[in-house]
């Protein structure tokens, strides 16, 4: 019995180190978009970079969330980091959701959340391959 306690209060603290770093790159990922909005405000780069810009930086964040989460893991790296990455994104899509009303389920959303899956994977490697 005392095994398995051990084992679920293993799997729940990599849980919460995942969303603790998701929530680390949320911050990251918020002040760059502030970064990039002000440039946008007060210097003459274009309005329509906005979005493209967004969008990297969404996915940077996915990709550092999955580097390191998966620095604290012991093996499957890649599997760590998709899952990290596929939940930072789903996450984002609930929070949009919540405030703006839409529909979370689109293909786009989908997409989005198997990007997220494929670069957190690729963070995941590199997390897991860096501490060795």
């Amino acid at each position: 019995m005392s095994e398995n306690i051990s084992v679920s209060s293993g799997k729940l603290s990599r849980v919460l180190k995942g969303i603790k770093f998701i929530l680390i790159s949320y911050c990251i990922s918020v002040a760059l978009v502030a970064v990039v909005s002000a440039l946008i405000v007060y210097t003459d780069i274009p309005e329509h970079i906005s979005n493209p810009a967004v969008k990297i930086i969404t996915f940077f964040g996915v990709v550092l969330s999955s580097y390191l989460t998966s620095r604290t893991a012991q093996n499957r790296g890649w599997l760590c980091g998709a899952w990290v990455g596929g939940l930072n994104i789903a996450m984002l899509i609930l929070i949009g959701t919540a405030i703006f009303g839409n529909y979370p389920f689109t293909v786009s959303n989908v997409v989005s959340v198997l990007i997220g899956c494929v670069l957190g994977s690729i963070g995941g490697i590199i997390g897991i391959n860096s501490t060795k």
